[in-house]
């Protein structure tokens, strides 16, 4: 049985909300426009950005979390490829700080995601 990603959850309480609003007598609303209702709120909503947000639906090369952690984990690879022009000195010093570099960037990246990101941590 396929997963349904969280928005698909969403759409689909929603769809049944509106189905069951239309069956109650202190609401206005014909069941023959509740599939025009229905399908507007369902692509007003899969457009909104903060539902992607919320449903952490949003492409990977979007996150600015990733990126952190891919930089941080590439600084130490870069500094060992690009160090090896240089005396063993200089080559020492240049990917220590290289490092030191891509590591701090890295790690403000992702918790600047983090701070920035409008859902909460979830524990699963």
């Amino acid at each position: 049985m396929p997963t349904l990603n969280p928005i698909e959850i969403v759409l689909g309480a929603l769809s049944g909300a509106v189905t069951r609003m239309a069956g109650r007598p202190d609401v206005p609303l014909s069941p023959a426009i509740v599939p025009t209702i229905t399908r507007a709120l369902e692509q007003e909503l899969a457009a909104d950005p903060a539902l992607r947000h919320v449903a952490n639906a949003e492409p990977w090369y979007a996150s600015r979390v990733t990126w952190g952690a891919i930089i941080a984990a590439l600084s130490p690879i870069l500094g060992l490829v690009f160090g090896h022009a240089l005396t063993a000195e200089d080559r020492g010093t240049l990917a220590e700080i290289a490092v030191a570099l891509g590591t701090l960037t890295g790690a403000g990246l992702a918790l600047y995601g983090r701070w920035r990101a409008r859902a909460p941590l979830r524990l699963r």
